[in-house]
């Protein structure tokens, strides 16, 4: 079971109010997901607060601690699910080794890449990840062999740290020369002259693609792939309407269960409005996740944003 699939499934016991099952689980996946034990062990405490179990919930954090993992302290401290542990000296004290462990780490952060994929492929894409993922979660999501054996990808992770082992692209400015000084690398020892080059995202790295893609003074991404983008409209309208890259070009792969659909119909709307092509493809049922069918809807998306002789904008449903 992949980790994703693990989420999806305690969540689903959790609103069924199996809450000991969902527990018991998450328990059993702390030895199949060691690396994952800060979130595991967070939405636990989270479940034993909420229930009123005070010392469980402390422990389950502590746990954490115990293992070399640990939180950004905004997401302990913001979360109102642990509000009955803010008073405790000893949730205090696990916050201020959070804040001690998070400024270090963070300060030593900086921009990665990894390649995969197929060096002759005549298509090149460059994925930002979600925020809170890396780039070795991100990676494992385009790792399927059909997508493997037909592109060449680049996958940059951004230098800003969100939380253990987790990155956004919360600083536009910062995110733009992450991308940048990647991309460079990636073009450095690889052959792309002849190559098509799409810049993807998914959810926030989806907003970032689009955005640098719109942007004219941007010169090395015309085409964006934004996968359930979490789009920012009053920073794409202003993009949109100071500085248009005449060339771009884009599609949205997206579900009428995401919670930032409406987001995307509106940014549709504003593509439609200042006539920038761009495929909007709506898969039913989908929420803030990959489509199943990655690979194949993948290929639909390159083929609309590289083929130049189809002009304005498409809808498709599945």
């Amino acid at each position: 079971m992949k980790f994703t699939d693990l989420q999806k499934y305690v969540i689903e016991l959790v609103q069924e109010d199996r809450i000991t099952e969902a527990l018991s689980v998450m328990e059993d996946a702390k030895k199949s997901f060691p690396n994952k034990i800060d979130r595991l062990g967070h939405w636990s405490a989270s479940l034993y607060a909420i229930g009123g179990k005070q010392e469980r919930a402390l422990a389950e954090l502590n746990e954490v601690l115990a293992k070399g993992l640990w939180w950004n302290p905004d997401l302990l401290t913001s979360d109102p699910e642990l509000d009955i542990l803010k008073d405790s000296p000893e949730f205090q004290n696990i916050v201020e080794r959070c804040h001690s462990i998070y400024g270090k780490e963070k300060e030593a952060t900086c921009a990665e890449l990894k390649v995969l994929g197929n060096p002759l492929a005549e298509m090149a894409i460059f994925p930002l990840h979600w925020k809170g993922s890396n780039i070795e979660d991100f990676s494992l999501q385009w790792s399927e062999e059909k997508i493997l054996d037909k592109y060449l990808l680049g996958i940059p992770q951004s230098s800003q740290l969100f939380s253990y082992a987790c990155y956004s692209w919360d600083d536009k400015e910062m995110a733009m020369r992450d991308v940048s000084t990647t991309f460079n690398e990636f073009e450095k020892n690889y052959n792309l002259k002849d190559k098509e080059i799409i810049l993807a995202g998914a959810s926030q790295g989806a907003n970032m693609a689009a955005q640098m893609c719109l942007k004219s003074d941007i010169e090395a991404f015309d085409d964006f792939i934004a996968i359930v983008p979490a789009f920012e409209i009053d920073e794409l309208e202003k993009v949109i309407t100071t500085s248009l890259n005449d060339k771009a070009r884009g599609c949205i792969i997206t579900g009428d269960k995401d919670p930032f659909y409406e987001s995307v119909m509106k940014a549709v709307t504003l593509f439609d409005a200042h006539h920038i092509p761009c495929k909007l493809i709506v898969i039913k049922g989908l929420g803030h996740s990959l489509p199943e069918d990655f690979p194949e809807v993948l290929e639909e998306a390159v083929h609309f944003v590289t083929n130049k002789e189809t002009d304005g904008s498409m809808s498709n449903s599945r």
